[in-house]
């Protein structure tokens, strides 16, 4: 449901609050008679316990949280900064399918059960989640200023390469500007959430 007024990319546009149930079966969404919609799940949150204090579930940051990032979906390998023993991962809000950015703030929601295989990489530092899935790597980054959220994200993947690579972070800067790929993954929440992506092809992989 969206209300007039919500934090919506066309919140300022929306005149009246919509409730629309979408029904999912076989793998397809029926947006209406004439409309299907290939389904992706994916997840919208996951994380683990973040460094300082508490946050709300809907709120990303370097633990994870609310990243509504798309490519969190079967196969996919995402890693977390662990800040605490145990870690305290959790995840939830599971989309059907959903668009990068999230515009209207909700994917289309459904109940799931997720299967996931936890590791513990001894020997690993980073400071921000990072993805891989079969075809690219990806740096995540969050924050309420999506320029920093953006230079957080791209300086992260340029120190990868540089480091995968053996380039200087100059040439590395040149690679990414050359076929890297700046996404957004949501932009509702108060932090927004963007990616940086590098194709397996060239990087290999992240370690």
């Amino acid at each position: 449901m969206r209300v007039p007024g919500w934090r919506s990319v066309l919140g300022g546009q929306i005149k009246k609050s919509v409730l629309k149930q979408i029904p999912v079966k076989n793998n397809t969404a029926f947006f209406s008679q004439n409309i299907q919609i290939p389904c992706r799940p994916m997840i919208g949150v996951i994380g683990v316990a973040p460094k300082e204090g508490a946050v709300p579930c809907g709120e990303p940051g370097s633990h994870g949280g609310n990243m509504d990032n798309t490519k969190i979906a079967e196969g996919a390998v995402l890693y977390l900064p662990v800040f605490h023993e145990g870690a305290l991962l959790a995840m939830g809000d599971v989309h059907a399918c959903m668009g990068d950015g999230e515009i209207m703030v909700t994917g289309l929601e459904i109940p799931a059960e997720i299967q996931v295989k936890v590791e513990v990489l001894k020997g690993v530092y980073i400071e921000n989640p990072m993805l891989e899935d079969s075809e690219s790597c990806y740096t995540i980054a969050s924050d309420q200023d999506i320029e920093k959220a953006v230079f957080t994200a791209v300086d992260a993947m340029a120190w990868v390469v540089e480091k995968k690579l053996g380039l200087s972070y100059e040439e590395a800067g040149i690679l990414l500007s050359a076929m890297g790929n700046l996404q957004f993954c949501q932009v509702v929440d108060p932090k927004r959430t963007v990616r940086m992506e590098m194709k397996k092809a060239v990087l290999g992989s992240l370690f």
